[in-house]
């Protein structure tokens, strides 16, 4: 017998909003932490620490400017359906001609790291 096909939701599916999912209050929650595994400078985090298989983000970022893109992202609802706790695994965001996918890293602290993605790395619903 063949298991019953399983309707679990891919990264780059769309959360869709019930009447018991409060976007502004995860939002709010919801904070960025830097990761020196998408630098090759020194932050705050300490020095750069860049993977080989990982992204690097530019230099110049401003850190409290990313952290509102990531609040933007989640309230806008530019967010996986996959949950993690009460946190979408993903958000997205366009800013000017960059994408920048930010990844759940502790649901338990509402904690994101983030870093730039290829235009064909982004959900199709993206604008």
């Amino acid at each position: 017998m063949r298991a019953p096909r399983r309707k679990n939701p891919r990264k780059d599916d769309r959360l869709v909003a019930g009447p018991d999912t409060d976007l502004p209050a995860m939002a709010e929650e919801a904070d960025y932490i830097i990761s020196t595994e998408h630098k090759d400078y020194l932050t705050s985090a300490g020095p750069g620490n860049l993977r080989s298989d990982a992204t690097r983000c530019p230099r110049g970022l401003d850190f409290d400017t990313v952290r509102d893109w990531l609040k933007d992202a989640i309230r806008s609802g530019d967010v996986s359906a996959l949950i993690d706790g009460d946190y979408p695994r993903y958000a997205w965001k366009r800013v000017e001609t960059q994408v920048y996918e930010a990844r759940l890293s502790n649901s338990g602290l509402g904690q994101y790291k983030g870093y730039p993605i290829e235009d064909h790395e982004a959900p199709g619903w993206l604008k």
